[in-house]
């Protein structure tokens, strides 16, 4: 493990996770999560910052008098990296042009660091999981939509613009992959809680198992593709 990761454990730091249909946001000290707490995400900005205060106070109170050295934010979306400003994001479209790194500085008083919700996932397992170890890895994340994450000789690739990896939106067969794999994908079959429709074809669901069946057979060629 690197010093930098090491350093980066000793600190009390909280992590959110901002996507189109929850809100996951954690406690983080010495490699450990010390404390998780999960909300549906809101569709309005006001209601939506009311509850991402009242969480992050949360996670605060549950530090007890240990001060938060920073928040990392990731969000699904395009960013502006310097800013800390949502340029667009799909589905979150109320946050679009919301400078949510001076909200939460303002509101905090900390650090802090914002990203594209993949690039943060990739991260991660580049430096906590799968990826450790290995100076080139691809992070994908399925939900609501797709997303991706690129680090190319040990560092996070973010191109020209800032949007490399966004692997979601490449096409397949005429749609876009995150449309043939992700969420809004199992809504067209009828099912809208996949972890319902997990369990469903896992009991021998006739219709789960062949949306499974498809689903995973879109996946295998975008990731074969990707890997290419």
């Amino acid at each position: 493990r690197s010093q930098k990761t090491m350093a980066i454990d000793k600190r009390y730091i909280i992590g959110i996770d901002i996507g189109g249909s929850k809100i996951n946001a954690i406690l983080f000290n010495s490699g450990k999560v010390l404390q998780s707490v999960k909300i549906p995400t809101p569709k309005n900005r006001k209601e939506f910052l009311e509850k991402l205060e009242a969480l992050v106070k949360k996670l605060i109170s549950g530090a007890g008098n240990k001060k938060i050295s920073g928040i990392g934010c990731g969000i699904a979306g395009v960013l502006d990296l310097e800013k800390g400003v949502i340029l667009n994001a799909p589905n979150l479209r109320f946050l679009n042009n919301f400078n949510i790194k001076n909200w939460l500085e303002k509101k905090f008083g900390c650090d802090v660091k914002v990203d594209n919700d993949a690039r943060c996932f990739t991260r991660a397992e580049y430096l906590y999981g799968a990826g450790r170890g290995y100076k080139n890895i691809v992070g994908i994340t399925l939900g609501t939509g797709v997303g991706g994450g690129l680090v190319i000789n040990s560092k996070i690739f973010y191109g020209s613009f800032g949007s490399a990896g966004e692997v979601g939106h490449t096409t397949y067969y005429g749609v876009e992959f995150e449309d043939l794999v992700s969420l809004r994908s199992l809504n067209k079959f009828g099912f809208n809680d996949p972890v319902k429709a997990y369990r469903l074809a896992r009991s021998g669901d006739k219709k789960a198992k062949e949306v499974f069946k498809k689903l995973g057979g879109y996946l295998g060629i975008g990731l074969a593709h990707i890997i290419n």
